[in-house]
């Protein structure tokens, strides 16, 4: 039975809450995951390259369940999926604390990855998208400024937790605490959409949830095949693998420009400021320019991040690459949650971020190996890193060129809850 609606408009309320679920996710993004990764090889004695190849094995596997948990989530919506998700999820940290090897590490991150990189990052996205239609670009602009701040905090709360109870310890005490408070929020203060309660997105006075004409949605199928949704998912691989890549390989990669392992975590602190103010930018932007100047402009920033790595040095070297990489991975990650609803509607909009962040995940499982592999031939990251940049940005230059989205054929318009 529908409830009554509440006076004030609910929105902001769950963009807040969406937006603790997406900082939530942090032991499952490798910026987390770093923070134990040469704890992890020492105490266990595994070698690098098969960490990140266990690594890459478990992101991709976890990425395959991505599409359907997105169906799921359209189907059941976003206060059912977080319970079960976050439930699970805290499991999946606590087998990463009893790990007694590199099989047991597998499982682990199958679940980390699956279960908090992907799947709570798909709900609190698909949670706003929900929410806001005119102001969708505000939204995912706060979201995104404050989750990717508390995010790239995690490194030194994590490190100061290994520090003082031991890194198997740490992810028990993290695993209690994902598995308290995410179960909580699905249950308590999440609704699944505005129109379960009496009101539309926006909040906007004078309309009812029946008199609410929402935006024309493509099905699944129609999105996926647009030149737009195929440019957009090519930024967004390569900003999650090489990114990923360059994060889980911090202190090696920050070695070889001559930083301590201290000076390469401080390198998070002018990343975040970053990532704060470009997801800002960029989410607010979205409302208000064209997709085709924002995209190349992010992808463009990505292949400097990439050019300035190799030139790192203790000083003022180190941060400007963190701020530049900052500025690259904030800006791709807030239009790749902002135009998916702004270009294909939200009756499906579970499932096509599932897929989206299949494309995001499986990308990301690459970029470890692929820096590992090219500083094991070279002895450097420094050919395989210049590579990369001259790759993006040529990819980055001929997102230009693609147009919104047009009206699809009315067989390829969703008519879901009309």
């Amino acid at each position: 039975m529908r409830q009554s609606p509440p006076t004030a408009f609910r929105g902001w309320h769950i963009l807040g809450w969406s937006t603790l679920l997406l900082a939530l996710t942090a032991p499952g993004q490798t910026i987390g995951v770093s923070s134990f990764i040469d704890h992890m090889i020492d105490d266990l004695d595994i070698g690098r390259s098969s960490l990140s190849a266990a690594y890459l094995i478990a992101t991709l596997t976890g990425s395959a369940a991505l599409p359907s948990i997105g169906r799921w989530v359209d189907r059941r919506g976003v206060r059912l999926t977080t319970m079960v998700v976050g439930a699970a999820f805290g499991v999946a940290i606590a087998l990463l604390g009893v790990a007694q090897g590199l099989l047991m590490l597998g499982v682990g991150f199958v679940g980390v990855r699956m279960l908090g990189q992907g799947s709570l990052s798909l709900i609190g996205d698909t949670s706003i998208s929900l929410w806001f239609q005119a102001r969708r670009g505000r939204a995912f602009a706060i979201a995104m400024t404050v989750s990717a701040g508390l995010m790239a905090l995690s490194p030194l709360v994590f490190t100061a937790l290994i520090d003082a109870v031991g890194w198997r310890q740490a992810w028990l005490i993290t695993a209690v605490i994902i598995g308290v408070t995410v179960p909580s929020i699905g249950r308590f203060a999440l609704v699944d959409r505005p129109s379960a309660i009496g009101q539309v997105p926006d909040g906007i006075p004078g309309v009812t949830a029946e008199t609410f004409v929402p935006q024309p949605s493509l099905t699944v199928s129609a999105a996926v095949r647009t030149p737009a949704f195929i440019s957009l998912m090519s930024i967004v691989a390569l900003s999650a693998a090489l990114i990923t890549g360059l994060t889980f390989h911090n202190v090696s990669v920050m070695g070889e420009g001559g930083l301590t392992e201290t000076e390469a975590a401080a390198i998070f602190v002018p990343q975040m400021v970053g990532v704060v103010s470009a997801s800002f930018i960029m989410g607010w932007l979205t409302d208000r320019i064209r997709a085709q100047v924002l995209v190349p402009i992010a992808g463009l920033s990505l292949a400097a991040a990439l050019v300035f790595a190799t030139t790192v040095s203790p000083g003022v070297a180190a941060i400007v690459y963190g701020l530049v990489s900052g500025i690259a991975g904030g800006s791709i990650r807030a239009l790749g949650s902002a135009l998916l609803p702004k270009w294909f509607g939200t009756d499906h909009i579970g499932a096509i971020r599932g897929i989206s962040h299949t494309v995001a995940v499986a990308a990301s499982a690459t970029g470890p190996l692929i820096l590992s592999i090219g500083n094991d031939l070279a002895d450097s990251y420094q050919p395989v890193l210049l590579l990369c940049a001259a790759a993006t940005a040529a990819i980055a230059l001929s997102t230009a060129l693609v147009k919104d989205p047009i009206a699809p054929d009315a067989a390829e318009v969703s008519t879901l809850g009309t």
